[in-house]
């Protein structure tokens, strides 16, 4: 049997124009922020986040808090 073969053609079209990505994706550089890494039991990590989200705040947010509240109380 004679192998037939089909004139190629791209049947996904045209590949979509390049564009340039849009600003949001382009973030400053946190020049003023560092890690701080530890951890913590699972259930506290859980209620944290769930306070934060309650109170519409960053856990950051409330951690920096929680700290100045501390320090003031000390």
């Amino acid at each position: 049997m004679a192998k037939i073969s089909r004139p190629s053609t791209n049947r996904k079209g045209a590949p979509p124009p390049e564009f340039e990505a849009s600003a949001n994706l382009n973030r400053a550089p946190d020049e003023n922020l560092k890690p701080l890494n530890f951890k913590v039991r699972t259930e506290f990590k859980r209620e944290f986040k769930t306070f934060a989200t309650s109170m519409d705040i960053s856990m950051v947010q409330l951690l920096q808090d929680c700290f100045e509240y501390y320090k003031s109380r000390r």
